[in-house]
């Protein structure tokens, strides 16, 4: 039961009486609607929900990708057309005020810390996690909080959107709140097909030595050239172009590779998904990639099932990997006190921060106009003593930029002539935060 999730009455009432409200406001919209999300696998799987409802409510809309929401692209979209309703997607509760002020009538479906706690503000309706007290790091992606519109018009096959979505975001290890009552009401309804455990190289529809050099989770160094692992295959006798491996070759395979890498980064529970893709994790890290080499739209096709879409959309899976494991080998980690942090590339710093997360946070740095766009990545280790890279980042406001996001996972963008103060400062609280008490990974984080 969806009671079950929040914590008292009184907030599952807040709840209903908001996504009823919600419903209806998009129900009953009859000019454009205009959908604005974020570019990563949780972005793109929200993009795709919401597209599917408002085509079978008979609305027209119009989807944008965006890297980031700030002020000058709110007021670019406001100025497009006359009086659409804007929902915004995985992005938008930070500038729920901004939105506001413009008399925008809007919908934000967000999972990352609000700025106000309120359900509406002027013509504004927001749904997200943190205001019913549910974790949006842990409990709840975007995509999530899409689908809880979706269903309210049983839209139920659109959950396996959601599912795919908390994965992109790391949040299925394993999967609590909200999310487990998705996995269950996806399951129930005939959307998810089976959950099993499997090593995750089977997740991918390549030949084994491909899965395995390209993987990033876990990542391996001394697998990560087409020499090394098909040398290693033939060494335990397995096949190297073999797609699936079972039985023995599997154990073989597992007992092998746990000389890199714990067992429980092997062997994962797959969720296989009524979709063309049919493994949930794949089609995660397809959406993300397309998203993060700037073919977003590429991704929602894949999404849609779209056959040509799911082709590029493979190769696009292979460059990005291909991309990252090279970014990996050449990375020069920066040490200070309590951080550490490396120059990358647009798109992918985030995601190889996260492989490199030890015993410090990571920040990855890329210049763009002027400007360094940062995130930031911790461990759940790292939250538990202290951690809150929300709170780091949104200091970047202190230096003419700004920043946010989730205790474990955050980014800032600010002007380049104050990385060096902005990297100090932030070694300093990351510092504070370090020495205080144990907290909960599963905390609520407000900025």
């Amino acid at each position: 039961m969806l009671t079950e999730v929040f914590k008292d009455k009184r907030l599952y009432e807040k709840y209903r009486k908001t996504v009823e409200e919600i419903k209806e406001k998009i129900k009953d919209h009859q000019g454009l609607i205009r959908v604005i999300t974020h570019y990563d696998a949780d972005g793109l799987a929200s993009g795709a929900i919401l597209i599917k409802m408002l085509y079978r409510l008979n609305k027209n809309f119009h989807l944008s990708i965006v890297e980031h929401l700030n002020e000058k692209v709110i007021n670019r979209i406001y100025r497009e057309y006359n009086n659409p309703l804007y929902i915004f997607c995985d992005m938008g509760s930070a500038y729920i005020d901004v939105i506001a002020e413009r008399d925008m009538k809007a919908v934000i479906l967000d999972h990352h810390p609000p700025k106000l706690r309120y359900t509406k503000v002027e013509e504004v309706h927001q749904l997200n996690p943190h205001i019913f007290n549910l974790n949006g790091a842990r409990e709840i992606s975007a995509s999530g909080v899409c689908y809880l519109v979706a269903r309210e018009y049983g839209f139920y096959d659109l959950s396996i959107f959601a599912i795919v979505g908390a994965i992109g975001d790391v949040q299925h290890e394993p999967f609590l709140g909200m999310n487990k009552f998705i996995v269950k009401e996806a399951r129930e309804h005939g959307y998810l097909k089976e959950v099993v455990k499997d090593i995750i190289y089977n997740a991918y529809d390549l030949p084994i030595w491909q899965s395995i050099m390209y993987s990033t989770r876990p990542y391996i160094k001394e697998l990560s050239d087409e020499e090394s692992v098909i040398n290693f295959l033939k060494e335990l006798g397995i096949d190297p172009n073999k797609t699936y491996l079972e039985g023995e070759e599997r154990d073989k395979l597992v007992s092998a590779l746990k000389k890199y890498v714990d067992e429980s980064q092997i062997l994962v529970d797959r969720y296989i998904i009524k979709h063309k893709i049919e493994d949930a994790f794949y089609l995660s890290e397809i959406l993300n990639a397309c998203g993060k080499r700037g073919m977003g739209s590429v991704g929602i096709g894949v999404a849609l099932e779209d056959e040509e879409c799911i082709k590029i959309g493979k190769e696009m899976y292979i460059k990005y990997k291909r991309d990252i494991i090279e970014q990996l080998k050449s990375i020069e980690l920066h040490r200070l006190n309590n951080i550490e942090y490396f120059f990358g590339k647009k798109g992918t710093i985030g995601h190889m921060a996260s492989l490199l997360v030890r015993d410090k946070p990571v920040i990855g740095i890329y210049e763009e106009e002027g400007y360094y766009k940062i995130s930031s990545r911790g461990n759940r280790l790292l939250v538990e003593r202290g951690l809150d890279l929300s709170k780091a980042m949104s200091v970047a406001s202190q230096f003419g930029g700004s920043g946010g996001g989730h205790n474990i996972a955050a980014g800032a963008r600010i002007p380049k002539v104050y990385l060096s103060a902005f990297l100090q400062r932030v070694d300093e609280i990351v510092g504070e935060q370090l020495k205080g008490e144990k907290k909960e990974v599963e905390e609520n984080q407000v900025v």
